[in-house]
């Protein structure tokens, strides 16, 4: 059999060869973000004469601290257990440390209270009796007065047992320690460090305001390494520094041997688009000092689930932390500027590493410099270079001018329809029940929405190109034109985004620069036909390089993210504008060479292959989201007793739920598809209106926001509660005309809630829970909202009395004055706590879903 010869041309060639080429540089910088050092044994530590970190110790260290299953603030688990294991292992280091260095450790309790600032549904975070586990190693006779805070909390999410989170920080703190006290031949640390074990960080991060607040310590602190997780192992990122003092990133580039940071990284996190808090926040905004955030970023399907366990953090993972974080808290620990750090504050940094091979990092004043700089040297390129066409080519200028503009406008437009034609694919794809069919096969997001927009890039300057036909200009000349429109567009943005102080910009340094380079090499060459390309596309593979390993980073932090989110919003959206956005970086500057393609659709032809195929794919079995023990479905299921009080003290409603609060785009789609149950499920509807915060017991007051689409289920059987609430008014009292204290009792489990809300013409003038009133939350029937987070450590769950004062605009005698709700949370109680009806609906959950399920209690009066 005879193929046509015109099969086998160059078109196809490269219609092979190119994506073989893009696939096999992702897979390169795939196998180099998840290449990680052998763990080191117990065997093999006197290997290395200065001390080496031990990731079997710290792997032995987790094993016992997870032992006992999740340590949720509040249980026994974490507030003996915990406290005693960490104890029991720094007592141990304490003994075996050197003698030139002076290790103290200590408990500290300690109550206070902050106020949260979030938007719409702002916290007073009230806590008493949260404990830490607080260490100070020291070098005699070193000593400068300052110390290196580390910082890594051993409470764990609720029914996690807290491997990675934060299980695994703990542990190589802890063999951090057990390292840099028995190793004198070190560089000598002339700062203390203080080793910070907080036991209360998903609680509104309270463990942190403790220590930052109420520990004699915190006062010599200069700066600080918080450690936390989003993920279940690979590389820890680097993904906040400062604010302010640059020098810090200095050191990060100067010690670590394995950097993995990223300035994008730290402005998608402080733009709110990752749905979690650190104790960065407490550490920095309350202590008033500067630090490092690192967490582990990949796998994060796992966290805060049951899944989040010993077998699935590696020794490799935990060597990485180790080496890492030894090098620089070594550096940090000497360093001048630790010893008056206010000199050094001198802006922000911009920072990224090249395939974890190197840190690049300068101030934010040297990249408004050098962004500038580079983006007029890339316009005076641009138009130099359409100058030497005009002169090459004998060319009218004007025409040449022209076509340079309605080239830049073709350009753009194909941008545009790049990104359109991935978002209408996010947008079918959701209307036809299949969205999120990437989540546990990423791969299907390449063809899903890289590949349509791709055609989108690639088909504005082949049907322009097609359609208007001109003679003063060859093939390749107006590939240069529209090569020069996509570097033109690229230098606009870099501008525009660096006066903006967007320090994320740098990404365009990379297409900038070598785009420049390559063409400052064309121009000696005077653009010698065929061979500026060749020119041009090695000058690709660096940018192609880095974009690639931008894609593996973005996907692994931020496609587990959208199961933990909301139901919502199209997560396929997101995903799609991240596709395009990296689309643009990695093929902005090849997609026109579809103009020199005989056989154009060839290359439509193998983008829509590869599309169909893709999509095809997405609709089978491998394109359901979830699975049981890698990428599981979440759910949270609460079993909920409610109780609404007149005010003369009568019940006015009485009754038991169950509520499901949605955590992704298919809830509760899938769920009433699989449990007959749940199909009657109800949205909240009218409750909303009737009563405050919707008559729910909420964990967290800005679940309220996702209200709307959340729903319950009467239930038949009231939860069994081990610790009841004891609630009751102690007195009303009237300080002043117009103004009234009431003063409460208050008695249940370690998680309670308080929901204030004073009628109209009525305002919340004082209370028990700090020395101002906070601003409202979100407002219900026009009256002002006020959520209490109040949480109790230690086991000790005595009766708390607090006050309430509210003014008045009138006078009027025994009128009532405000909803007060009391909210208890029973999150870490045995199951045996379960009413065997919860405990049937629960046993009929999906086997690809993990669940959170708990009692809650609800009692609202008005007073």
């Amino acid at each position: 059999m005879k193929f046509p010869a015109h099969i086998f041309t160059l078109e196809l060639l490269w219609c092979v060869l190119g994506p073989g080429v893009g696939i096999g540089i992702y897979f390169l910088t795939y196998w180099n973000w998840t290449s990680l050092p052998s763990g080191v044994t117990i065997a093999e530590e006197n290997a290395a004469p200065e001390g080496r970190f031990v990731a079997e110790r710290a792997l032995y260290d987790l094993s016992v601290l997870t032992s006992r299953g999740p340590r949720v603030a509040g249980s026994e688990t974490n507030e003996r257990f915990a406290v005693e294991a960490l104890l029991t292992a720094i007592e141990q280091i304490a003994r075996q440390a050197a003698p030139a260095f002076d290790v103290t450790y200590e408990v500290q309790r300690v109550s206070g209270s902050y106020f949260l600032d979030y938007d719409d549904y702002p916290i007073t975070s009230y806590y008493r009796n949260v404990q830490n586990v607080v260490v100070s190693v020291v070098r005699r006779g070193f000593f400068s007065g300052k110390y290196l805070l580390l910082n890594a909390h051993f409470d764990s999410a609720v029914s996690s047992p807290g491997a990675g989170d934060d299980g695994t920080m703990v542990v190589v703190m802890l063999e951090l320690m057990r390292l840099l006290t028995q190793n004198v031949t070190t560089p000598t640390l002339t700062h203390g460090l203080l080793f910070l074990f907080n036991g209360c960080e998903e609680n509104t991060m309270q463990g942190a305001h403790g220590f930052v607040r109420g520990h004699p310590l915190a006062q010599s602190v200069a700066a600080f390494i918080n450690l936390d997780v989003a993920a279940n192992g690979g590389r820890e990122i680097m993904f906040q520094s400062g604010p302010n003092y640059p020098f810090l990133m200095a050191y990060y580039r100067d010690h670590v041997p394995r950097p993995y940071a990223n300035t994008l990284g730290e402005e998608v996190f402080q733009m709110g688009l990752v749905p979690s808090f650190t104790d960065y926040e407490t550490l920095s905004e309350q202590g008033g000092w500067p630090g490092f955030d690192f967490a582990l970023s990949s796998y994060g399907y796992l966290y805060h689930t049951a899944l989040d366990a010993l077998e699935t953090i590696s020794t490799d993972t935990l060597q990485h932390i180790g080496d890492n974080l030894l090098e620089l808290v070594r550096g940090l620990g000497s360093a001048e500027e630790l010893g008056d750090i206010e000199k050094h504050s001198e802006g922000k940094a911009v920072f990224f590493d090249f395939m974890h091979l190197f840190l690049v990092y300068y101030t934010e004043t040297t990249a408004l410099i050098v962004n500038n700089l580079l983006g007029v040297l890339s316009l005076a390129l641009v138009v130099g270079a359409v100058l030497m066409i005009v002169r090459k080519d004998g060319a009218v200028g004007t025409n040449v001018l022209f076509e340079a503009g309605m080239t830049l406008i073709v350009q753009t437009l194909s941008i545009a329809l790049g990104a359109g034609l991935s978002v209408l694919v996010a947008v079918i794809f959701d209307a036809c029940g299949r969205s999120m069919s990437w989540f546990s096969s990423t791969w299907l997001l390449f063809g899903l929405y890289f590949v349509p927009c791709i055609a989108g890039l690639a088909l504005g300057p082949f049907l322009y190109a097609h359609f208007r036909k001109i003679t003063f200009l060859y093939d390749q000349g107006r590939v240069l034109l529209f090569l020069h429109a996509q570097h033109f567009i690229y230098a606009v943005l870099l501008i525009t985004l660096s006066i903006g102080g967007i320090r994320s910009a740098f990404v365009l340094l990379f297409p900038i620069i070598f785009y420049c380079a390559t063409t400052i090499v064309n121009m000696i060459l005077r653009f010698r036909l065929n061979v500026w390309i060749y020119v041009h596309l090695v000058g690709q593979l660096i940018p192609v390089i880095y974009f690639c390993s931008l894609t593996v980073t973005l996907f692994a932090v931020f496609v587990p993210m959208t199961g933990r989110s909301d139901n919502r919003s199209n997560p396929d959206l997101q995903m799609a504008l991240f596709s395009s956005l990296l689309t643009l970086l990695l093929v902005g500057l090849l997609t026109p060479f579809i103009v020199l393609f005989r056989r154009k659709w060839y290359v439509f032809g193998t983008l829509l292959l590869m599309f169909l195929v893709t999509a095809i794919v997405a609709a089978t079995p491998e394109g359901f989201p979830f699975r049981a023990r890698t990428s599981p479905q979440r759910y949270y299921v609460f079993h909920q007793q409610r109780n609404f009080y007149w005010p003369n003290g009568t019940l006015r409603d009485s009754g038991a739920i169950y509520y499901l609060h949605p955590q992704d785009r298919h809830t509760p789609d899938l769920l009433q598809s699989e449990v007959p149950e749940w199909s009657a499920a109800q949205p909240l509807g009218d409750w909303c209106d009737r009563e405050l915060y919707c008559g729910i017991p909420f964990y967290i007051n800005r679940y309220h926001r996702q209200s709307g689409s959340s729903y319950w289920l009467p239930a038949r059987e009231s939860p069994n509660f081990p610790e009841p609430v004891m609630f009751r008014l102690l007195s009303r009292e009237s300080p002043a005309p117009g103004r009234y204290r009431l003063s409460f009792s208050v008695q249940g489990p370690s998680h309670m809630s308080l929901y204030v809300s004073p009628l109209p013409g009525r305002k919340l003038v004082a209370w028990s829970f700090g020395e101002r009133i906070p601003p409202s939350g979100t407002r219900w029937r026009d009256q002002d909202v006020y959520f209490v987070n109040f949480f109790s450590g230690s086991l000790e769950l005595t009766p708390f009395t607090f006050f309430v004062e509210i003014e008045q605009a009138q006078i009027e005698q025994e009128s009532s004055l405000l909803y007060l709700s009391v909210v208890a949370q029973y999150m870490h109680h045995d199951k045996v706590y379960r009413t065997q009806e919860f405990q049937n609906l629960l046993n009929k959950m999906p086997p690809y879903s993990h669940t959170v399920a708990y009692p809650g209690y609800l009692e609202s009066w008005i007073f």
